[in-house]
């Protein structure tokens, strides 16, 4: 034991203060003194502590080696040593600790005592290995990467994403695990973050140990002057889904931009986002000039833009993600001014938060024009224009049948030309043709705004009386017009003969079909016409009555 001295007062007052765990040991490995931290640390009193030895109060596993460190200590082939030592508490549990023990010397040189320091390191230990197992369970890639280049620490979940081991990884520079298009981008990324930036998803792709190469997402930030701490995702089949959503979406971009419909599309507000070239050939407006315009104001007709809006409107208001999604007809306008029909789709994509409205259109101007015609050559005669047989059957049948919901008069007359074939006959059949129609515009001409005139076939035409308020009144006088027109010259033949007209008439009776009607009227013509030229006979209290004209 040293002589008490200034400087050895000193160093007891700092041996009994000291938060670290001290203790003066004899060169025989007894104790002379422990301090209050050491007893502390261990959970004894010191009279306590004063009786026990090492290897009471250490930890099996890690006595040899304080030992065989001791004993080179005492052998002089060492003046101190530091060890990191478990031991046990009073109370049973481990203690973690940091051992450090020198020799102390007398003023002559020889070994005097030992002078050991422990200090508790217990919860910093336990940090540590609950650090450490959080490193190693992660499913996230981590690393500790040095300013030298080289993976220092990586988790298992390196092996198990790339293949390979955490020695092939830490022993090789990074940068020859990535691929050589992204080496550049990678080194001014790590740079930047030693400069003190923070990576936040950087992404390059790692060689994997079977070959090829595997997506990466880099979470890092500088610790230190020297260290990187790095937090990586595969997301190699994120970036291959993005890759395929990018396909997917220049594909349908394509398909759109060069379809055979006009494509639009327009948000909430009504404004216009997209616009396809055949919008451009349909409208005549340029994507450039169309899009960031309100539609409604480019191709809406100006009477329809109050009703565009109250059901665009409409449609907010109640909060629909969907739209339907049938075909209607429209007017829209083209930049010329002019309208045309279209057949519009639309739909809604929600995006964002709102709604996106998509819409293809077809000019289908052209379309119904020739679908028009197509009808009206089917039901009208080409060389006259009336209606034909069919198409006035058709019309004969609803009159009739709207007698059951509206009982009213109605009446039919049946008209065969007189001397037509003469007229073939003397001046031709294009003459014939000519006097056909001028007749079929005289007999426009002679009857009322709701009657109905029609060619059945050759030189026969018929007459729909409807609406008649006195039905032999004004049939009569629907007839004398009708004779009269039909007796006036006719350019066409030069005087070389002069056709006429017979003129049968019926009125509906009750349980009368079309057909049944239509042949109540023939026969009523033949009975005109055996009555002479320009004649007209209806049957009357059960006998037949003729007129002329």
């Amino acid at each position: 034991m040293p002589m008490h001295t200034p400087t050895t007062d000193l160093f007891y007052t700092a041996f009994a203060h000291s938060s670290v765990g001290m203790a003066v040991v004899g060169l025989d490995g007894l104790w002379i003194e422990v301090n209050p931290a050491l007893c502390r640390i261990l959970g004894h009193g010191r009279d306590e502590l004063m009786t026990l030895g090492l290897q009471d109060i250490s930890h099996p596993d890690d006595l040899p080696a304080d030992l065989t460190l001791l004993n080179r200590v005492l052998a002089g082939e060492i003046d101190s040593y530091n060890l990191e030592k478990r031991y046990r508490h009073a109370d049973g549990r481990v203690v973690c600790g940091l051992l450090t023990v020198s020799l102390s010397r007398d003023a002559g040189g020889a070994p005097e005592c030992l002078i050991a320091q422990l200090l508790d390191v217990t919860e910093q230990k336990k940090t540590v290995e609950e650090r450490d197992a959080f490193f190693t369970l992660s499913p996230d890639l981590l690393a500790i990467v040095g300013k030298d280049g080289y993976l220092r620490q990586v988790n298992p979940a390196w092996t198990d994403a790339l293949g390979w081991t955490q020695d092939e990884l830490t022993t090789q520079p990074f940068i020859d695990f990535i691929h050589p298009d992204d080496r550049a981008a990678s080194l001014r990324e790590a740079d930047k973050i030693y400069r003190g930036g923070v990576a936040k998803g950087f992404r390059n792709r790692y060689r994997h140990a079977r070959g090829g190469y595997r997506w990466l997402e880099w979470n890092t930030r500088a610790v230190g002057a020297e260290l990187l701490y790095c937090s990586v995702r595969d997301v190699s089949g994120q970036v291959e889904d993005e890759e395929r959503l990018r396909s997917q979406e220049q594909k349908i971009s394509l398909l759109v931009e060069n379809a055979n419909d006009a494509f639009l599309g327009m948000n909430e507000q009504g404004i216009i986002t997209e616009w396809n070239k055949q919008a451009e050939a349909t409208f005549g407006w340029s994507a450039q000039e169309a899009i960031g315009q309100p539609m409604a104001e480019l191709i809406t007709p100006e009477r329809m833009r109050r009703r565009h809006h109250d059901g665009v409107q409409a449609f907010l208001s109640k909060r629909m993600v969907a739209a339907s999604r049938k075909r209607v007809e429209l007017p829209a306008l083209r930049k010329d001014g002019s309208e045309i029909l279209v057949e519009i789709t639309v739909g809604v994509v929600p995006l964002k938060g709102e709604r996106y409205f998509t819409a293809f259109m077809r000019d289908v101007s052209e379309q119904r024009r020739m679908s028009k015609e197509l009808h009206h050559r089917a039901t009208h005669d080409f060389l006259t224009g009336l209606p034909n047989r069919y198409e006035f059957m058709g019309r004969l049948q609803q009159a009739i049948d709207a007698l059951g919901r509206e009982p009213r008069p109605l009446g039919l007359l049946f008209i065969d030309l007189d001397g037509f074939k003469a007229v073939n006959d003397l001046c031709g059949h294009e003459t014939g043709d000519a006097v056909l129609i001028a007749f079929g515009r005289r007999l426009m001409a002679s009857v009322r705004r709701t009657d109905g005139v029609a060619r059945l076939a050759g030189d026969e035409f018929v007459v729909l009386l409807d609406h008649l308020h006195d039905p032999c009144h004004d049939a009569g006088q629907v007839v004398d017009k009708i004779l009269l027109a039909a007796a006036q010259p006719y350019p066409e033949v030069a005087g070389r003969t002069e056709p006429g007209a017979s003129i049968g008439m019926a009125l509906h009776h009750p349980g009368d079909s079309a057909d049944r009607l239509l042949s109540r009227a023939d026969a009523a013509m033949y009975v005109a016409k055996n009555a002479g030229k320009n004649r007209a006979a209806y049957e009357g209290d059960g006998r037949w009555v003729v007129r002329g004209a």
